[in-house]
């Protein structure tokens, strides 16, 4: 089979572009205030959560190197995505209510009323790194795509990738990047869809027929199952980013639903990329490195128009998760940093973040490095103090500054276990937090805390 054109899927590539500043300015031109621009004028209805929190969620990571993992480990993989989808699944059940509610613009800002003054900034300056780590991965995925199909090199193909990822979230904000989020996962469903069609076709369903269902085996223990649902759902139960969708969202009903419909959508999606990545076992050798197991299957034994489909399936995943990272970097930025919740000032921080994660892409650290570096530094540090605080409102006092300097001490723990790559201080990280928080906290109606070590509010 003859791979599919490199000039035809750059203009193809070209035309999607465009079609998505085309939807952001449809939404600025008839003028967008900041409402609009950082939750969605609150109307979103519960398909239109759900398909964009799947969207976020499904990017480069969750398509490329799932079905490496895959190819490599079997079923096991499945928890890549799966984990988010339990973590998804505690967030829609405990908090989604709660988070819309609030009527707050971002996350950190309902941390003046649960958690205390002082635990705004800090939470936004770790959620702002953390994102900013996410972001340089997206990057790095967007460059990986584009520097073969135009023959530029890896550092222009960074450029254009960021120049790209920026221009319709700058325009629009988070409303056009929920409408774009709708049409960049049917297209990637699409994708997943005929590509797991051919390569069964084409002689992968074989190895699927062959496999075992399991949910740990020697190549993925449990001990790297608890990390996954500890750190990767972890960051699910509490996100910034999935808090934007919620608060999107025309009522607390509606957050609730779409949340749960998205939980649905990921395991049905996280079903196919692993059985995609199984069937590939049959299509290429062994000796090939998973990351490019999908790529190459794809550019082999695809016909020339289901290998374009599903490379422009992959390109939207990653403008889909890329476009929700920065939003929510620059909305976190503008609101509950700088306190300045205005258009203007949202977009000066985007284009300040995005260069940034620019930056940080061309330092060469790889992908999923960065990716478990940002999610070891936001869980340790903030998941934890914001569910507890979150979950138990009303029912506890949470002393401030205690609960800021859990904070400062679980992130700090979680950059240095992603920097060491050490999953064990993770789990510190998180032990940390969790004591923390406990000894931060003192039930409203009962005295037998009163030797806590924090002073009440």
């Amino acid at each position: 089979m003859m791979p599919c054109c490199p000039e035809h899927i750059c203009h193809d590539i070209f035309f999607v572009c465009l079609g998505f500043l085309f939807l952001a300015w449809r939404v600025a031109r008839k003028g967008i205030g900041p409402e609009e621009y950082f939750v969605n004028g609150r109307r979103g209805s519960a398909c239109a959560t759900a398909l964009s929190v799947m969207a976020s969620c499904v990017g480069g990571s969750a398509t490329l190197g799932m079905a490496g993992l895959a190819w490599q480990v079997g079923t096991p993989a499945f928890w890549w995505l799966g984990s988010g989808a339990a973590g998804l699944l505690v967030l829609s059940f405990f908090l989604a209510r709660k988070v819309r509610e609030s009527g707050a613009m971002t996350m950190p800002e309902m941390l003046d009323t649960c958690l205390g003054a002082p635990c705004r900034p800090l939470a936004s300056i770790i959620i702002v790194v953390a994102w900013m780590a996410i972001l340089a991965a997206q990057f790095s995925a967007l460059a990986a795509i584009i520097s073969p199909l135009t023959g530029l090199s890896h550092t222009a193909s960074l450029f254009v990738g960021a120049v790209i990822l920026v221009a319709y979230p700058l325009i629009g904000g988070q409303a056009a990047v929920m409408r774009s989020d709708v049409w960049q996962f049917a297209v990637l469903s699409l994708a997943l869809a005929v590509a797991l069609a051919f390569a069964v076709g084409a002689g992968g369903g074989e190895a699927l027929a062959q496999v075992r269902l399991e949910v740990v085996n020697a190549d993925f223990p449990a001990s790297r199952l608890a990390y996954y649902l500890c750190i990767l759902g972890g960051s699910y139960v509490v996100c910034p980013m999935l808090f934007g969708r919620f608060l999107s969202s025309r009522d607390a009903d509606t957050a609730m639903r779409g949340g749960l419909w998205a939980v649905v959508g990921l395991v049905c999606t996280a079903v196919v990329i692993v059985a995609l990545g199984i069937a590939c076992r049959g299509l290429v050798s062994p000796d090939t490195p998973p990351e490019q197991v999908l790529s190459t299957a794809f550019l082999t034994h695809l016909p020339p128009w289901a290998s374009t489909l599903l490379l422009l399936g992959i390109f939207c995943a990653v403008i889909s998760s890329a476009d929700s990272c920065l939003i929510t970097a620059a909305s976190v930025c503008s609101n509950d940093i700088l306190r300045r919740p205005s258009v203007a000032v949202c977009r000066w921080c985007m284009v300040f973040f995005g260069g940034a994660a620019l930056l940080l892409s061309l330092s060469g650290k790889g992908i999923l490095s960065l990716l478990l570096l940002a999610n070891d530094i936001y869980v340790c540090g903030v998941v934890v103090p914001v569910f507890v605080g979150m979950l138990f409102a009303g029912r506890a006092h949470f002393a401030p500054w205690g609960m800021a300097a859990v904070m400062a001490a679980g992130g700090t723990t979680g950059f240095f276990a992603g920097l060491m790559e050490n999953p064990s201080l993770s789990f510190v990280g998180l032990g940390f937090s969790l004591l923390g928080s406990m000894v931060a906290a003192r039930p409203v109606h009962h005295k037998i805390f009163s030797c806590l070590f924090f002073s009440r509010r």
